[in-house]
């Protein structure tokens, strides 16, 4: 499976999980449950659920709102992200790193 940056103008493609940001969304959706012939058709929404991804040049800049019928809705960050950089075997001792 190839996945694209969730950002329309972008052309980037997915390769390694070590850059951007990954998202998983929620829409509901007008799609019904199908019923049996003797049983009732239940009227109940269906919940749709999916990954995006955005590069990690595009999630500096923005985030995703929310994911509607239409697609989804890029919204810009108030603040820049800082990319982090490489970590050197001797700040494993840091408090908030994990290894």
């Amino acid at each position: 499976m190839n996945m694209k940056c969730a950002n329309k103008d972008c052309t980037a493609e997915l390769k390694y999980l070590r850059g951007g940001h990954l998202f998983f969304m929620e829409r509901q959706s007008n799609l019904t449950s199908m019923g049996g012939y003797d049983t009732p058709r239940i009227e109940k929404p269906v919940t749709m659920r999916r990954y995006f991804w955005l590069c990690e040049r595009c999630a500096q800049v923005y985030t995703i709102r929310r994911w509607t019928e239409n697609g989804i809705e890029l919204t810009a960050r108030s603040k820049p992200v800082h990319v982090a950089t490489a970590v050197s075997p001797l700040d494993w001792n840091l408090p908030g790193l994990v290894g």
